[in-house]
């Protein structure tokens, strides 16, 4: 059981596993509830850190990360999260999260449960993000990339993302230097905003 006020896997639809996901994480708020101003006077954004079903019986539970393309207007190659900014048409940072997924992935939302949402986190631009927590039994074999956006997608263990794995890394960007976490996966090293998230995440 998660110490939270509630267990935020307790949506979780029958089949999935729920031994494979954390035991422990940060405590979740509902992320169906409005959007804000989101800081700054900028749009804000939220992504979706979703967890996928294992990839053999026992294991595991898997994070869904991304590569972006090199023709995107920002974070051109990086491994992130689905997600973006918010558009007029999302109620809130759950609406945002599943339409991106769609866009950028071709999941339609209602093959995602949605468990709740974690505490903001500052993008470089000062703008705030929401990261959405949910779960699905999606065969990523049947994914649909939005080709000028997506160069390819993978799977990797939650247990990979533990803060005792982060290791320091630091980036120039607009000739200053900046610190950052950075994990290690199979799909090529994940830093700076999604590397905060996970660890923001505190999974255990």
């Amino acid at each position: 059981m998660l110490p939270t006020a509630e267990d935020p896997w307790r949506a979780v639809p029958a089949g999935f596993p729920r031994e494979s996901l954390p035991t422990r994480m940060a405590p979740l708020s509902p992320a169906e509830r409005h959007w804000d101003s989101g800081g700054a006077g900028r749009r804000p954004a939220a992504v979706l850190l979703l967890f996928v079903v294992p990839a053999a019986p026992g294991g595991p539970a898997r994070i869904l990360f991304m590569r972006r393309s090199t023709k995107v207007g920002s974070h051109k190659g990086q491994i992130g999260l689905a997600g973006g900014r918010a558009e007029t048409v999302d109620a809130s940072p759950a609406a945002t999260a599943l339409r991106e997924l769609d866009e950028e992935l071709g999941v339609p939302p209602q093959l995602v449960t949605i468990a709740g949402m974690l505490p903001p986190v500052a993008a470089l631009d000062g703008g705030e993000v929401r990261t959405v927590v949910g779960v699905t039994a999606l065969d990523l074999g049947r994914l649909t990339l939005a080709a000028d956006e997506v160069d390819y997608v993978f799977a990797a263990p939650w247990r990979l993302f533990a803060a005792d794995r982060a290791q320091g890394f630091s980036f120039n960007i607009f000739g200053n230097w900046r610190a950052s976490k950075l994990f290690e996966s199979e799909g090529g090293p994940i830093w700076g905003l999604t590397a905060q998230i996970l660890l923001l995440a505190d999974f255990g």
